[in-house]
């Protein structure tokens, strides 16, 4: 296998090297890309003899010719779904057709997200088709919100799944720029129940957290900034009454403290700082290996609020 693979390679770059641009050509890239999806060389070696055939200026058998195309790298997908190059073959060769098939496409990707669900090259890709189908729609708004609701499904199915929060992330701006100050309120809320179901799935996962963060950073006024930290506050008090020693959300519940206080000074009361110092024991006494990083931030928080503790 390893001396025709080696026969095969050195066949092909000679093809290239002598600028064949033949049927004949095309087909001992195909065999070598069947044997290694990650030869970029190959792939551009390929894309430079589709130019080259006769069939290429010719509209309808342009069109079969890259459809035959895309069959081939269906079949290279479900060999290797995570080669950058063939992803970035598929894009190449959609982007060619005369007449493509965008949903097509995503209905594909969809498929292909079911079965791996987390894999960032279909989610980077289903990013790609989607952006085409709203340059094509008249309707742009309800191409993301058909998105964003893809996003909900697949969160639900794995809290866990980073690519579907990033996804999401930046789907949410363009629609509430969409609504009024009570719908997207509304919106906001139901954003908040996604995320507090997701921690109490798996506290200990970043996901949840990391977009309650960008959440904020997208609140346009001080008031709902509060609002929404102060949620963040109610919220990880309740799950520690079911999970005292749980580390993430007494890490974010001194983070939320901190928050506060860089919005607005005083915000925190003498209480809640005094709780905050009581979490930053708790973390020392079960996460040894950060007792240094704790420490830290207690000193940097008494001397901030040395006046109010």
């Amino acid at each position: 296998r390893v001396e025709k693979y080696c026969l095969l390679n050195t066949q092909v770059m000679t093809l290239r090297a002598q600028k064949k641009y033949t049927e004949e050509a095309l087909a001992a890239t195909k065999r070598l890309l069947e044997l290694n999806t990650e030869l970029h060389t190959v792939w551009n070696y390929r894309r430079e003899i589709f130019g080259h055939l006769d069939e290429w200026r010719d509209a309808e058998k342009k069109q079969a010719l890259l459809e035959q195309e895309l069959e081939f790298l269906l079949e290279i997908i479900m060999k290797n779904i995570k080669s950058y190059w063939m992803w970035n073959h598929r894009t190449w060769a959609l982007c060619q057709l005369p007449s493509p098939s965008w949903d097509g496409e995503l209905r594909l990707v969809a498929k292909l997200l079911a079965v791996d669900a987390r894999n960032f090259h279909g989610w980077d890709y289903r990013r790609f088709v989607v952006a085409r189908i709203r340059e094509a729609s008249d309707d742009a708004a309800a191409v993301d919100r058909s998105e964003f609701l893809f996003t909900t499904e697949q969160i639900n199915r794995d809290c866990a799944n980073h690519s579907a929060w990033h996804n999401r992330s930046k789907l949410l701006p363009a629609i509430l720029s969409e609504l009024s100050e009570e719908k997207r309120q509304e919106v906001i809320d139901k954003e908040v129940d996604l995320i507090l179901n997701a921690i109490y799935t798996d506290p200990d996962d970043q996901n949840a957290w990391l977009y309650h963060e960008w959440l904020l950073d997208v609140q346009t006024t001080a008031e709902a900034k509060r609002a929404l930290l102060r949620n963040k506050v109610s919220a990880i008090r309740e799950f520690l009454e079911l999970e005292e020693d749980s580390k993430r959300p007494l890490i974010e519940l001194v983070d939320a403290f901190v928050a506060m206080d860089d919005l607005q000074p005083g915000l925190v009361s003498d209480a809640e700082k005094k709780e905050c110092f009581a979490v930053l024991a708790k973390l020392r006494s079960i996460d040894a290996y950060h007792v240094g990083k704790y420490a830290d931030t207690e000193a940097m928080l008494r001397k901030r609020w040395a006046a109010g503790v």
